[in-house]
Order: structure tokens, then C-alpha cells, then sequence
């Protein structure tokens, strides 16, 4: 799947499935995204102590492992081929057989934020779990990631009272459910 999409600022950013060269570029932007999204969310010596060795070394054993469908990985990169966001995308996980889809990540580079490459991966990895046959999605939050739940409701996707917690790349953090239709209204 690929698409060219025009972003705000008036350059191109083009969405593409995601192969194991992107495995480094995926890592630095996780340590990037992570460390401007969850300071005062999680330990700070756990985000100073993120390394991109790590977090690549995570990404490139996703991309060469076992991704049958209905998984997948989309990055974004801008005019000048730079990897500028990722979404991952798949069946729910921790259910016996998935009946939706889940993003089970979605990370943008900081410096990109608000220029509609969040929305590009978003669509994307929507559009393959839809055209894989899943009616709607699921995503987890951390609920007091103000950005993601705005940019998250302010996308169609709404919050439906689960919370749990899970061991996020390390640390134990709250989490709450989104839910949102994969199905496109014709009217």
C-alpha cells in the first residue's frame, strides 16, 4: 500500500508498508516520541535510559519475524525519504480470536506533530484492517496523554470505559480503551 498524501506546510509525506531498513529510523523516533510524550507520565530514568539500539533492535525483529496478515506496519516519510511516523497495525490482541482490529502503535516525530502525519498512518492502518474485514478497531492510551486523546476523539475514535494496565517497553502504566468504526458512512 502506498499513498502520497499532502500535509500541512505544503510538503509531501508519502505512507508505505514498512520494511526492515526502516527498523533503525523506527527505533530513534520511538525514543524521540516517547521521551517528549511521557515525561511526567512514566520514570523519568526510564525514558532518559531509552535507547535507539534497543528500540530498533525491537523494530527489526518485528519486520523480519512473523507478520502474517492481519498485521501490518506503515511508516510515513517526508519528500527527502526520512521516516517521519509509523503505525502498526493487526488483529485485537489478548482474545482468543480477534473480531477487530487493534493500532497497536502509532508514533510520530515530534518535530512533525500537527502535521497531519498522525492522521495519514491513522487512515492507512485503518484502511488495511477495514480491507482485511474488521468493522471496527481498538487502540489502548495512556489516559493522561492529553495529545493522544484529543488527537484520538478529534479523529472519530471514542473512549468506551475499559482501562487496564500493561507493561509498556518496561513500566507498568494505566491504559484506556478507544474504540472507533471502520465501516465509511456513503452519506
Amino acid at each position: 500500500m502506498v499513498a502520497g498524501v499532502s500535509v500541512t506546510g505544503g510538503c509531501d509525506m508519502h505512507v508505505r508498508t514498512a520494511r526492515p531498513s526502516d527498523a533503525a529510523a523506527m527505533g530513534a523516533l520511538v525514543v524521540r516520541a516517547w521521551q517528549a510524550t511521557y515525561r511526567g507520565l512514566m520514570p523519568d530514568d526510564y525514558l532518559d535510559g531509552l535507547t535507539v539500539d534497543d528500540r530498533a533492535d525491537l523494530w527489526t525483529r518485528v519486520l523480519t519475524g512473523d507478520l502474517d496478515p492481519p498485521r501490518a506496519v506503515f511508516v510515513a516519510e517526508d519528500d527527502d525519504g526520512r521516516v517521519v511516523g509509523f503505525v502498526a497495525v493487526g488483529g485485537e490482541m489478548d482474545v482468543a480470536e480477534a473480531t477487530r482490529g487493534e493500532v497497536y502503535a502509532l508514533n510520530v516525530d515530534p518535530d512533525r506533530w500537527g502535521r497531519g502525519v498522525g492522521l495519514a498512518l491513522l487512515a492507512a492502518g485503518c484502511g488495511y484492517l477495514h480491507g482485511f474485514g474488521f468493522a471496527t478497531a481498538v487502540l489502548w492510551v495512556h489516559p493522561d496523554n492529553a495529545r493522544a486523546c484529543r488527537f484520538f476523539r478529534a479523529s472519530g475514535w471514542r473512549a468506551d470505559g475499559a482501562e487496564r494496565r500493561v507493561d509498556a517497553l518496561g513500566v507498568d502504566v494505566p491504559v484506556v480503551r478507544y474504540h472507533h468504526s471502520l465501516i465509511v458512512d456513503p452519506a
